[in-house]
């Protein structure tokens, strides 16, 4: 099998696919975006619900071992970034990063990153809170009361704390789901894809950092059995401070950053993945000199078409 039908994009070229993935974002029709950003806000809650029952249901465990406790529960979080990624559904994090660099890269505008971000943002809110209200809440899934109490427990933790750690968990969540977005789209298959995406966001769970929209469904699910503050704190202690967190995250750190190492020049990415291309096709014949010229150039052509593809991104 050719190197380069196993090998992972590299950098420059997987760069190339996010731009072409905010092209292709910018041209979701409207009815389109917004049914993939509701699914996106609940196929997010079924993570955050998953991670709930795990470590709900072992209080013995919580008790005991604390970290194996978070550790395990954190494991399936992501389960809901890998059904938006095989999806192919939107969620507004991950587009932080995705809208912000190819707006940079000047293939999108500042209208279609603000329509992307606002109308994502609405609809994950609609479908994380209606997977917690009918999904969780109504159908009884936190059916213990040690499941029931952690939700209540989880929810006061993530908004009776200081303003500014909600901030900076935030920025920690975010910056690790532009990640996850980069290393799932570097992958050439559906398994690497997971691998990538699952490593950055059990990180990010097990550290406690705080993800806006998975917010919806841990914070609401929590004040549906008794919580002691009320829908305006957390508004302004927990949404307000973890989405603005979110977005310093995913379109500073990852958007801006990878934008200043890759895109801001237009040869220095292509530059740059003719010479990772070229270095990791490059093959000796039986005496031991290079292939010729042409040869590269033959396969220089196979890797343009191979990340030309507008390939799905998170």
């Amino acid at each position: 099998m050719d190197a380069h039908k196993i090998d992972a994009h590299s950098a420059p070229e997987t760069h190339q696919l996010i731009a072409d993935a905010g092209v292709a974002k910018a041209k979701l029709p409207w009815i389109d975006l917004i049914i993939k950003a509701f699914l996106g806000g609940a196929f997010i809650a079924l993570g955050g619900l998953f991670d709930l029952v795990v470590a709900g249901g072992s209080p013995g465990l919580r008790e005991s071992n604390p970290a194996l406790a978070t550790l395990i529960a954190a494991f399936t979080f992501p389960i809901g970034f890998v059904l938006i990624l095989l999806t192919n559904v939107e969620l507004v994090t991950s587009n932080f990063f995705t809208m912000t660099y190819s707006t940079l890269m000047r293939k999108t505008t500042l209208y279609d990153l603000a329509r992307n971000w606002i109308v994502c943002y609405i609809f994950n809110i609609a479908g994380a809170l209606f997977f917690a209200g009918i999904l969780t809440w109504w159908s009884d899934t936190l059916s213990s009361d040690a499941q029931s109490s952690y939700a209540v427990t989880g929810a006061e933790g993530r908004v009776n704390v200081n303003w500014g750690y909600n901030f900076t968990r935030g920025i920690g969540c975010n910056w690790l789901v532009g990640l996850a977005l980069f290393l799932s789209t570097s992958g050439r298959d559906n398994t690497s894809k997971i691998y990538g995406i699952w490593i950055p966001i059990w990180a990010f769970v097990a550290l406690g950092y705080q993800h806006s929209i998975a917010n919806y469904l841990l914070v609401p699910i929590g004040m549906f059995y008794g919580t002691n503050f009320g829908v305006g704190k957390f508004i302004w202690a927990s949404c307000i401070p973890v989405t603005l967190g979110n977005i310093v995250g995913g379109a500073f750190f990852c958007g801006f950053v990878f934008w200043l190492l890759y895109g801001r020049e237009p040869s220095m990415s292509n530059e740059a993945g003719q010479q990772l291309g070229g270095d990791k096709r490059a093959h000796r014949d039986a005496t031991g000199e290079r292939k010729s010229n042409s040869d590269d150039t033959l396969s220089g052509n196979r890797m343009r078409n191979t990340y030309g593809r507008n390939d799905d991104a998170v």
